[in-house]
Parts: C-alpha cells; structure tokens; sequence
C-alpha cells in the first residue's frame, strides 16, 4: 500500500492539511485517518478534496469530532488547485527519479560487462565489480518511493462521524443484508468458501450473533454503515480491514497472505494467516519461519491453503471473549508479536514488500495472531 502524504499549508494562521484520499476504501481510510491525526497534533485543520466515485461522496461528507474540517464553497476549488500543483510536482520528481534510476541500471550492466573481461587487470576489474554494486544500491534506492504505513498515527481511535443523510440512504441496503437494530450483528465480508462461510455462520447463530453478509459490490456508504453497527467484522480483504479503522470496528482478518500487512494495528484486531506450504517438499511452512528473508526469496515455491473451519472457530470465539472481558494476550502471542518486529527491521531495507509495512519506530501493532495459531509456533 502506497500511501500519499498530505499537502501542508496555513489558512488564517492556522495550519491545514489538504489530502485527496485514494477511491480505494483501504487505503483512503488510512490516508484520512493518517491526515486527521496529523492535524490533531499541531492543533490545525484538515480538508479532504473529493475523489472519484462514491468514496467522493463520502469524502464530502465526512465529518469529525475533534479536527475541524475547512474548504467548503470556494475554498475547495483553491485548495484543489494547491494540490493539482504538489500533485504535478511528485509526478515530475517521479519520473526524475526513474530516468536516474535507469542510467544507474544501464551503468551496472556496463560495468559488470567489463568485470567479467579477463583480460583486464585483477585490481582494475575488482574496482569495476565495486563501482557495478555501487551503481546498482544507488538504482534501487532511486526507483524506490516506499512511504511507511503510518502505523503510530494509526493506533490511537478515530474521530470519524457519520453524517444522517448518509444512514438514511442506506438503511433499506442494511436490512436486506441481515443487519437488526439493537442485535449483536457481526459483519461478514464475501470472499470466504462457501462452506467455510456456512460454519461461521453458524458458529456466530450459537453464540447469539446476527451475521451480516456483506458482497463485494456493496457501496462504501453500505459498509460504513453495517461497520458502525456491528459488534466485529470478519475480514476476507485487506481493504476492509484498514476501512474498519476508520470506524473503530474490532477486526478479525482471515486467510491473511503475508504476516506484515495484515498485522492488526489496534488492539481490538486480531488475524490468521493463510496456512503456507513448500510446493516441492509439501510441508507447512510454520508462522516463524514466514519471517525470514529465506522465505522471501523463496516466495515462487510457497503455496496457500484456507484456514479451517477450526482455526476460525477458535479465532471467533477468541473474538468474542475480547469484546466480553477486555483484551487479553498469551504468551505465545506476545513472544510472537516480539518476532515480528525484529524481523521487520532486518528485512525492510531487503524487501520492499516488507519496507511498505514494517515496524514503525518498533511498534507493530498492539492486535495479535490469533491463539490458535500463535501458541503453536
């Protein structure tokens, strides 16, 4: 997930963070909670310009309660000019830095080229092999334009308020997918085996939920508003995951592929990864293991399986017990948590996939992996 950085300015005296925030839910719900926190620290305001679709409409609105929100009217259309202009700026500075980049990796290939020339002097073509590599870090530093998941700015509750017109539009769409007022409902996001889906369905009717069933087509106003009334949501996507943040929805991801970007930020998160198997040997590849730089390397011979109906019983029931008596932790849980904030900071300038969501100042996140899992590795 790349994320924007918002456009500082001064209204008045007043600082004012200006963000467009991406259509995508994910990633636009970090961007404004990321932007809102900002403002909160240096006591300023915030304006989100509108995207396209209807995340631009509830982008326009939004309202929060302790960040004002300016660029109404004609302001809007001046700070939208300001960030067309930043806009057109990162562009330049993007394609600058990839022009470099490219001569960097045509001057590495040439130099290798020559270091491999035996004819050459030994000493001359050492220096050559040196220069190559120095040549091909200072490509791969150039080409790189990995933004941190704002992690820390994550981890405190968000202010975000949904506005009436917003629930009046969607309440018909909120009842035909299962949601009761004054039930304990609990969210249930498409993506899932249909049979998996059945069990947890189930699991949730025994122990005196409603499950609401949420499709993949279902607009941003819908999910917003079956999250604000749901006990917990059961995440099949990443982007649901990092919406229920702006809703301060308890989460619990299920078949996560990848251990850092699907690690909870907050404490009421939990998550269980896809069960990893080596294609050649067909073992499981324990969750400990998953964080080793070995194993990134090592990615085109990892396949997936499902989680099990069993693993998800114990990680919903594991939910429940947190929203009854307080969030607690094993020790498994913590030692793991430890695990992968250590191996975050030696694997991020390694992996890029891992820089996008590694640790941030060593916080990971104050979520956990789901017991089931967790105890075990």
């Amino acid at each position: 997930m790349t994320i924007s950085s918002a456009l500082e300015t001064t209204v008045g005296g007043r600082p004012v963070l200006v963000m467009r925030p991406d259509p995508s839910p994910g990633r636009g719900s970090v961007e404004m909670l990321a932007t809102l926190a900002r403002a909160r620290a240096r006591a300023g305001a915030a304006c989100f310009l509108p995207p396209r679709g209807d995340a631009g409409e509830m982008v326009a609105l939004v309202t929060s309660r302790d960040v004002p929100l300016v660029g109404r009217g004609w302001r809007r259309s001046w700070f939208g000019a300001r960030w067309a202009m930043a806009a057109a700026a990162r562009r330049g500075r993007r394609r600058w830095r990839a022009a470099g980049a490219s001569w960097l990796q045509e001057m590495y290939r040439e130099l290798r080229r020559h270091a491999g020339n035996e004819r050459l002097p030994v000493k001359l073509r050492w220096r050559l092999r040196d220069r190559a590599h120095r040549a091909y870090v200072r490509s791969q530093a150039e080409s790189s334009e990995i933004v941190a998941y704002p992690r820390l700015l994550l981890r405190e509750p968000s202010a975000f308020m949904l506005p009436p017109e917003a629930i009046d539009g969607v309440r018909a769409e909120a009842d035909a997918c299962g949601l009761a007022p004054g039930a304990a409902n609990v969210v249930l996001e498409a993506g899932m085996r249909p049979d998996l889906a059945a069990g947890v369905a189930r699991l949730l009717t025994a122990r005196g939920c409603r499950t609401v069933r949420l499709q993949a087509d279902a607009s941003l106003r819908l999910r917003l508003f079956v999250l604000c009334a749901a006990r917990f949501v059961i995440c099949t996507s990443r982007d649901l995951q990092q919406l229920a943040y702006l809703t301060n929805t308890p989460s619990l991801a299920v078949n996560a592929p990848d251990v850092f970007s699907a690690y909870p930020v907050r404490r009421d998160g939990v998550f269980l990864l896809r069960t990893a198997l080596d294609l050649e040997s067909g073992a499981v590849i324990p969750p400990d293991e998953r964080l080793s730089d070995r194993h990134y390397r090592n990615l085109r011979n990892v396949g997936y399986r499902e989680n099990t109906l069993g693993e998800m019983t114990a990680a919903v029931d594991e939910m429940l017990a947190g929203l009854e008596h307080g969030w607690q932790e094993s020790d498994g849980q913590s030692r793991f948590r430890e695990r992968v904030v250590a191996a975050g900071a030696a694997l991020a300038p390694l992996v890029p996939a891992v820089a996008a969501w590694a640790p941030q100042d060593g916080f990971i996140g104050d979520g956990r992996l789901a017991r089931v899992q967790a105890d075990v590795s």
